[in-house]
């Protein structure tokens, strides 16, 4: 092994653990739909279409279950308190007919609308991007 190298600290042995930590991570990151590519905005004034499944995705649905569910179903598009969030991002549009994205759900869930309290001061922004990674994937 060359000496330059070692003074570096590319030694044969920490190259090969550091190439296992990179597979290792690697791997799960493809298993968890971390690589997916994101597919452009759909025709027709649509919502974009993004695959979303990642490492927020359960952390995501955990924050709905405790913050959203008592007022929204996530399994239905059937009015609860709130309307049903199901297919939310297909639709492309929000019960008002505002378009849905990223950042008018982001505004939606931080400052509220006409019967929803804001949840600004109740969530943290990683939440509330963890909330619309959940809520892009309920197709």
């Amino acid at each position: 092994m060359c000496r330059k190298a070692h003074r570096r600290g590319l030694g044969l042995r920490g190259s090969m653990s550091g190439m296992r930590i990179l597979l290792v991570i690697v791997g799960l990151a493809a298993a968890l739909g971390g690589f997916a590519e994101p597919q452009g905005a759909q025709s027709q004034g649509k919502a974009e279409a993004v695959s979303v499944e990642s490492a927020e995705t359960p952390r995501g649905q955990a924050l709905f279950n405790e913050r959203c569910a008592i007022c929204h179903y996530d399994q239905s598009a059937s009015q609860k308190m709130g309307p049903g969030l199901k297919g939310l991002y297909a639709r492309g549009t929000f019960a008002d007919g505002r378009k849905v994205d990223e950042g008018s759900m982001t505004a939606w869930i931080e400052k509220g609308g006409k019967d929803m309290p804001g949840l600004k001061d109740v969530l943290k922004p990683e939440d509330v991007r963890a909330i619309i990674r959940y809520l892009q994937t309920i197709k």
